[in-house]
């Protein structure tokens, strides 16, 4: 699944010359490519109108070992522009079916297909210099059980970039996941974005990379 994931990632990179929204401008496409300790996932979605967008994700839990696939929507519920900063605040909810990856169902009988979906809240605040974000996903997983889990990020940009140049932030990410025995979690980034492209790149605690590609047209 690492291999189609960065498969994903490298047809994203040649789909065309972002920032990290899930509701962009109306008529816009976004795609969205996610590699961590949790997931691989990848998520396309149209923005309908200046509030909504509509998608299609896949998503293999790595620790559960099976594949989500279903359809996603995002609200923009609430933006706060100022003059010289911007905060978001946005709501997810998506619902789909959860299918067993082992190749012989006859190891694992009990499980299979089932239906799922899940809830996710997020909110933003950035300045040209500093930003911050947290995120809290719930997920039902059908037969495969239910999973949560909780975000948080704190950025600083080294530099200000003009208009048209790379951006760059230095990123530190935290993790809970209560399922997990109140597993914590932490992470360093670093994001590098120019016109409709964002890259992640990373490392976590575990050593495990992290490599996340977003693409508007």
């Amino acid at each position: 699944m690492r291999f189609i994931a960065t498969l994903f990632i490298v047809m994203g990179c040649f789909s065309t010359p972002a920032q990290a929204r899930p509701v962009s401008y109306p008529g816009g496409w976004t795609l969205i490519f996610v590699n961590d300790v949790n997931e691989n996932s990848a998520l396309a979605h149209y923005t309908l109108d200046s509030q909504h967008s509509l998608g299609l994700r896949v998503r293999y839990d790595r620790e559960g070992d099976f594949t989500f696939t279903g359809a996603q929507i995002n609200r923009l519920v609430k933006r706060w522009n100022k003059p010289n900063s911007q905060a978001n605040l946005y709501a997810r909810i998506g619902a789909g079916v959860v299918t067993d990856n082992l190749d012989s169902a006859e190891m694992r009988p009990d499980r299979g297909t089932d239906a799922a979906f899940f809830l996710n809240a997020s909110a933003d605040w950035e300045t040209r210099r500093y930003f911050t974000s947290a995120t809290a996903q719930y997920w039902n997983n059908g037969r495969f059980g239910d999973t949560s889990n909780f975000k948080g990020r704190l950025g600083v940009a080294p530099y200000i970039a003009n208009t048209g140049s790379i951006h760059t932030w230095i990123m530190a990410e935290g993790r809970y996941r209560p399922q997990n025995q109140n597993e914590l979690g932490a992470a360093i980034l670093l994001r590098f974005f120019k016109g409709p492209a964002l890259l992640e790149v990373g490392v976590d605690d575990e050593g495990e990379p992290l490599l996340n590609y977003i693409h508007r047209f």
